[in-house]
């Protein structure tokens, strides 16, 4: 929802866009593609104009963004359920000479991070996988010296939003 909340704010709460899902046949991609809607179909003013899979694909998106942008120049933004995706659809919108279409992502990349602070992308959700891989160990040795984890098994870890404001605030996966 972060990511979708700043899209919104970015887009003014209106215009057209376009959305680039993961794989039709991931899980993650409909959990991704439906916090996009839970936020964005409250407002009225903002028109999808064209949702393809990309398949989490960099250059996929790269070849849909094209095929999409001969019907659709006139879209304000992008949302893509990753970031390999956005990559791809600023590339595109770079050789379309729309670069001053808004780009938001998911995952908090590195390479997306770089492209925030270039100016090619506006936002990403930083899925912390750095603290949800420390805190998997912290809880493995914990279970195997005392038989316990201590903590529920399903568990919750806040993502953040990264923008061009606070991109410097992070790293590889992780806040800095």
């Amino acid at each position: 929802m972060l990511g979708a909340q700043e899209f919104v704010r970015l887009l003014g709460e209106k215009g057209d866009y376009i959305e680039l899902v993961g794989r039709e046949s991931d899980t993650n991609a409909g959990i991704r593609t439906q916090g996009y809607h839970d936020v964005i179909d409250r407002y009225p003013d903002l028109k999808m104009v064209a949702r393809q899979s990309a398949n989490w694909s960099q250059t996929e998106a790269f070849q849909k963004m094209e095929t999409i942008l001969q019907g659709h120049r006139g879209i304000k933004g992008v949302i893509a359920g990753n970031d390999t995706m956005a990559l791809g659809a600023a590339a595109a919108l770079k050789a379309a000479g729309l670069e001053k279409v808004i780009v938001v992502g998911f995952d908090g990349s590195p390479d997306v991070l770089a492209a925030i602070r270039a100016g090619s992308i506006n936002a990403t959700v930083l899925q912390p996988a750095a603290r949800i891989a420390r805190l998997a160990v912290e809880q493995a040795n914990r279970y195997l010296t005392s038989g316990s984890t201590g903590a529920p098994e399903k568990q919750s870890i806040d993502c953040e939003l990264v923008t061009r404001a606070n991109v410097d605030q992070f790293g590889i996966f992780a806040r800095k």
